[in-house]
């Protein structure tokens, strides 16, 4: 299989526009329930980091009516649309599973329908990395898979070849836990993509 990160950089430079369209397809209500979370659970003028923050819409630009934001993204087309979508938000191109941060940075980490690009061997690194960059007491919000699914190429995901791989949702739920972490919730929201079923375990915690 070619590099993964290179197949999920590359689709997401070719779909742009189409996964705004997905985007909107799949309708507000898990969204903005998670949103809600972090909106309620932080001061305004936090820090927060938005990790697969894409074309910073619509969580990236809601999030910067309260608090300073920094994204981050492997697809610089993504990212080119997200500067002209989101002026008042700060964005990085850059592996989620490598930071370019300073311990102790965030005051909390969101990661909506992205860790799933992610091969799965390298999610506990990714977790404490982004332990790492939290303050203590922060909070995390994380959209992870709901079952088993080992890395798996889709070719034609709107419009382009596309990498997954994810564990389950106890696991992701414990792997969540053991990289230090207190589990807030972890719930399996179910969701529609263009009228299809789709379902993810988001997890909310925070630094230990």
């Amino acid at each position: 299989m070619e590099n993964p990160k290179r197949i999920v950089a590359h689709g997401y430079d070719i779909i742009n526009q189409n996964y705004l369209n997905l985007i909107d397809s799949m309708g507000p209500t898990v969204r903005d329930k998670y949103l809600n979370i972090v909106e309620k659970n932080l001061p305004k003028g936090a820090t927060i980091l938005e990790l697969g923050c894409g074309a910073g819409m619509p969580m990236t630009k809601r999030l910067t009516g309260h608090f300073r934001m920094v994204g981050l993204d492997i697809s610089k087309e993504q990212l080119s649309l997200a500067v002209k979508n989101v002026s008042k938000a700060e964005f990085i191109l850059a592996d989620m599973t490598r930071l370019p941060f300073a311990e102790g940075q965030f005051d909390a980490v969101a990661a909506f329908y992205c860790i799933t690009h992610v091969p799965r061997e390298e999610h506990i690194g990714l977790l404490n990395e982004i332990r790492r960059v939290l303050k203590p007491g922060g909070l995390l919000v994380v959209t992870m898979g709901r079952r088993d699914t080992p890395g798996y190429v889709e070719p034609d995901w709107l419009g382009a070849p596309m990498f997954f791989s994810h564990y389950d949702g106890e696991t992701n739920t414990r792997l969540v836990k053991e990289a230090g972490f207190n589990i807030i919730c972890a719930d399996d929201e179910p969701e529609q993509e263009f009228g299809e079923p789709v379902c993810f375990r988001w997890i909310v915690a925070s630094k230990v």
